[in-house]
């Protein structure tokens, strides 16, 4: 292990080090769904800054995140704006992380050279320590190697390339291991191409659409990436986007292989009063010899109703999300996921999940806090369906929401910022979790439930300390203390397990760019 980790941070020192001095900035890279940008978007959208944002669409741009924040340090600089310590400490954050994106919108109508090539490479290492029973791996290392290729201001070619010591501990990335225990997956490759009233994205990324602060319904972050192709566009107050991706292939106990494929597509409307709405559709579908069928490539055509019409058995999921933050300081969401939509109302009872939830920030008064309380819960054979190559679930994992079916969850988070470099975070967690599992097989009618959650309910009481040290946009330590209380293990009655789990991560950031 110590000899795999001095590899990977020799091999992250040398690429570091032959960095050369950056001059611009790369504005059509999306930002990875691992980043902590987004809970610092989330924290500062929740207090009224950020209002034209379409939150619940990710991933974001670089470039739509730093117009943001170049509109706020604009508002400050003829004083139309007053920011609190913690705000100021949050977007200080942001400002050091974008910097260079700030300076080229800043001065674009000044600069005669804005049609020039920019490159953007670097490394990201990621150390990771943890103590806990029955772990006997302790360390795990990471690094992220990025390069990133706009030419003029309208195409952006990225890659990233991921080296994990314990790639089995992440849900994110599919490959198998290499020599010595480390993996390697390239988990972004694409080129982002801006055509001016939408952008097209053609290769590998991810997605995530929903209002949930760590997990949604629908479509997750939490799962391998795509590869697939993109659309995304605005008009007006709305955005449309649509995608279309093979997944892969359902395999027999015979080892007979039968294709996949996933299209979903979401209308988004964002009001600057502070409110934000969508409904998204998406549908899995299949067969031995079927083809990617062109009624589901179409973006504007409804799923639900052409399935009848062709008379296709497919799988298709609805999602309808609302945010509202006309409150000061708060914003209360909501999604609902309905699977296999009944419109008779009687064939078999409706298969949905719902999440809601509170983002407050300095609640009842208390400066430099913030605070999500959120519910989650998704009744069984909620993402199943009669064919198995139709489940909702890719490379193994559900793609929707981690809990999966028959299972909910209480969560609560709070966030206290002691210093401009130092947070405290207290997350306490209650799940129950029923006999209930995407992989069992259905019927065509799927029978109502009596009992929720099913059968003998696992239950998890979890509560965790994270003290996190971030002086810039290029380090970032979290120390962490977790304790994990869990009756009736993979439900069986009676079967317990209590756990403590102490971690440590240590982050950097070394990327520059250059320009041709």
């Amino acid at each position: 292990m110590i000899k795999q980790a001095l590899k990977i941070s020799l091999i992250s020192f040398l690429l570091s080090s032959i960095l050369s001095p950056v001059s611009k900035a790369i504005l059509l890279e999306n930002i990875p769904l691992d980043s902590w940008v987004y809970g610092v978007v989330d924290e500062l959208h929740c207090m009224g800054l950020f209002t034209s944002l379409h939150k619940n669409v990710k991933p974001y741009t670089r470039g739509e995140i730093a117009a943001l924040v170049l509109e706020i340090n604009l508002k400050q600089k003829e004083r139309d704006l007053r920011l609190s310590d913690s705000q100021l400490w949050l977007l200080h954050k942001l400002n050091s992380e974008f910097r260079f994106e700030l300076e080229e919108l800043y001065y674009k109508k000044q600069k005669k050279d804005e049609d020039q090539t920019i490159l953007r490479y670097g490394t990201c290492p990621v150390a990771h320590a943890t103590l806990a029973e029955g772990d006997s791996s302790y360390g795990r290392l990471q690094t992220r190697f990025e390069t990133s290729l706009q030419f003029g201001k309208r195409f952006v070619l990225k890659d990233r390339v991921v080296i994990d010591t314990k790639a089995d501990k992440e849900r994110r990335y599919k490959g198998e291991e290499w020599k010595h225990h480390l993996t390697g997956v390239l988990d972004e490759a694409y080129t982002n191409i801006d055509l001016k009233y939408f952008h097209l994205l053609l290769g590998r990324d991810h997605i995530r659409w929903g209002p949930g602060k760590d997990d949604v319904l629908l479509l997750s972050g939490h799962i391998p990436p795509f590869d697939m192709i993109k659309i995304e566009g605005g008009v007006g107050s709305f955005k449309l986007i649509y995608f279309a991706t093979k997944l892969d292939d359902w395999v027999s106990d015979y080892g007979f292989r039968t294709k996949r494929y996933l299209s979903g597509h979401r209308i988004n409307l964002k009001l600057k009063f502070g409110v934000e709405m969508g409904i998204s559709e998406v549908v899995l579908y299949g067969g031995k010899d079927r083809l990617p069928e062109a009624y589901y490539l179409n973006p504007l055509l409804p799923y639900y109703g052409e399935q009848y019409n062709r008379d296709s058995d497919d799988n298709i999921l609805w999602s309808f999300d609302m945010a509202l933050s006309v409150f000061k300081n708060k914003e209360l969401y909501f999604e609902l996921l309905v699977d296999d939509f009944q419109y008779d109302f009687e064939s078999e009872p409706h298969q949905t999940g719902f999440q809601m939830g509170l983002n407050y920030a300095e609640p009842f008064g208390w400066m430099r806090s913030y605070i999500n309380l959120e519910y989650t819960k998704i009744n069984n054979w909620v993402y199943g369906q009669n064919k198995p190559w139709n489940v909702y679930t890719y490379h193994g994992w559900g793609m929707g929401s981690i809990l999966g079916p028959d299972a909910d969850r209480w969560s609560f988070e709070l966030i206290y910022h002691f210093s401009k470099n130092i947070d405290l975070a207290f997350l306490q967690e209650y799940r129950r979790k029923g006999e209930g599992r995407i992989t069992i097989p259905q019927t065509p009618a799927v029978p109502s439930s009596k009992k929720f959650p099913s059968g003998i309910v696992e239950y998890t009481n979890q509560h965790k300390f994270v003290l996190s040290y971030q002086p810039n946009a290029n380090l970032k330590l979290d120390l962490s203390a977790e304790y994990n209380k869990i009756k009736n293990v993979e439900n069986k009655s009676g079967e317990k397990e209590d756990t403590f789990v102490f971690g440590a991560k240590l982050s950097l950031n070394l990327w520059k760019e250059r320009r041709f």
